[in-house]
């Protein structure tokens, strides 16, 4: 389906890639097109220019003459109105012309016309020179400038430079109609082939599109027999998550009838054990002997034992089962509490105790009570021989470098408690191993205990939706990092993984 999909959008992009490279490619022409036929029309403009200007020269040089010859043969000046006002217009005809030259492209027009020029004025004051003596009598003189060969040349010369540059311009013009045509007979071409590639891009559009559609039904027919699967899967996944909810609250029933059964129950006949041990310690001491003795000690010791044991897996089993509502704990006064309790132990050791200001969270407060007892407890009781206790309680608020392998460190305030203890500390590669249940890193005899504190303390955090960690170095104490968040609810999200 992905290969489909992926096919699909490739094909858009080569018909998209086609279609702008035909625009481009006649957008190009079009536009070439376009200069060209600007270039010639500005070339044959020029040509016109300058075969109109020199031929309305040359018919002024005529119309010039004519009236000087008719002057002269009858002496009546209505010739000379025409030739008057032919010469008015002279100077702008030969300025008109000289201007035409400059943009004509034939190599050595613009000499050609300056010749022009040259004999047209030579010309011209020839013709006036003989119409002047006329005026003033002369007649003979006028004949005399008429019948001499300097006009006849002048003409000649005149008459042979116009023709030059009138068959040039022409020739010129002709070269410039033929690119013309030409230019149109490649317009049309283009026009064909544009209009071909324009419908062959049309068609192809078209059957992508038909393509497109098809492949769209089909995805979308394989989409709903996905969405099928999935509803059926998530139905039946439904089913299996209500079976395991059913199985869980029966767990967890079953649960509280052991907590009910290890409340009572258990600790009844330990407790009469117990009862009738120290009778018989107390009231027959004197007939048994001294093995006997170490007998009733040892099951005095076990049954104690077993007592505790069994009073710390209730603590640890009702974290969750027995956990009050959240509301707001004040942890100075519920820290006031726990030293309170240790006052006695404190004393005993002599021990220093400083502490922080510590915040306001929402929470269980006689859980927290537990965690600070428990860390406290164990802070005062591994202690070398000879040490004084020193612990601080201190208060920060944790960076995001911190935070951020907890699932929910975005939706909270965080606040970061630590315990600090100079005691005999432990190895670094025990720091999770001492948060189970029943792990020990010393024996019964050097301290009491049966290994369920912290791993009841990490409960507790865990219900507060926080993270506590050790760090320590043997010899050298240890430090307990709570982090926890400031306003959760119980059980939002598991951030160690742990179920």
């Amino acid at each position: 389906m992905i290969n489909r999909v992926l096919s699909s959008i490739y094909s858009w992009i080569i018909i998209v890639i086609v279609v702008i490279s035909v625009i481009t490619a006649n957008s190009f022409y079009v536009v070439s097109t376009l200069n060209d036929l600007s270039a010639l029309e500005a070339r044959l403009f020029t040509t016109n220019r300058v075969i109109n200007a020199v031929n309305r020269l040359h018919v002024a040089v005529l119309r010039v003459e004519s009236g000087q010859r008719g002057y002269m043969l009858t002496n009546n000046t209505d010739y000379l109105a025409d030739y008057e006002e032919t010469l008015g217009n002279l100077t702008e005809l030969m300025e008109e012309v000289e201007v035409s030259s400059y943009s004509s492209d034939i190599e050595n027009q613009k000499q050609r016309i300056t010749n022009l020029l040259s004999l047209t004025k030579r010309k011209i004051n020839e013709m006036i020179e003989a119409v002047e003596l006329t005026k003033s009598d002369d007649i003979q003189g006028a004949i005399d400038l008429v019948n001499s060969d300097e006009g006849l040349s002048l003409y000649k010369q005149f008459e042979s430079t116009f023709r030059k540059v009138d068959d040039s311009e022409r020739d010129m013009q002709g070269t410039h109609l033929a690119n013309l045509m030409k230019l149109r007979r490649d317009s049309v071409n283009t026009l064909i082939i544009s209009s071909a590639t324009t419908l062959f891009l049309v068609i192809a559009v078209f059957l992508l599109l038909k393509i497109n559609s098809r492949e769209h039904e089909k995805y979308q027919e394989d989409l709903e027999k996905i969405n099928e699967d999935l509803e059926s899967k998530i139905a039946e996944r439904t089913q299996e998550l209500s079976v395991y909810s059913d199985e869980l609250a029966r767990s967890n029933r079953e649960l509280e009838d052991f907590a009910f059964v290890a409340s009572h129950d258990l600790q009844e006949p330990l407790r009469k054990i117990r009862a009738f041990g120290n009778r018989l310690e107390s009231g027959y001491g004197d007939v048994i002997d001294e093995r006997g003795k170490d007998f009733l000690g040892r099951m005095l010791n076990a049954a104690e034992r077993m007592s505790m044991l069994i009073s710390d897996l209730l603590a640890f089993s009702r974290v969750s089962t027995r956990g009050k509502e959240f509301a707001d704990v004040d942890l100075n006064s519920a820290l006031a509490s726990v030293l309170d309790d240790l006052e006695i132990a404190i004393d005993e050791k002599s021990a220093t105790i400083n502490t922080d200001t510590m915040p306001t969270i929402r929470g269980d407060k006689s859980q927290l009570e537990q965690v600070f007892l428990n860390l406290l407890s164990n802070a005062l009781k591994f202690q070398a021989d000879g040490v004084t206790p020193h612990i601080d309680v201190l208060f920060d608020v944790p960076n995001e470098s911190e935070l951020q392998d907890i699932t929910q460190s975005d939706e909270y305030t965080w606040s970061k408690i630590s315990i600090k203890d100079n005691g005999i500390g432990f190895e670094q590669s025990f720091a999770e191993k001492i948060f189970a249940p029943f792990q020990r890193l010393h024996g019964r005899s050097e301290y009491k205990g049966t290994g369920i504190g912290l791993a009841v303390v990490r409960r507790i955090i865990e219900r507060h939706n926080g993270q506590i960690s050790a760090h320590s170095s043997p010899g050298e104490g240890a430090t307990f990092t709570i982090l926890i968040p400031n306003n959760s609810e119980p059980f939002g999200y598991n951030n160690n993984g742990d179920s």
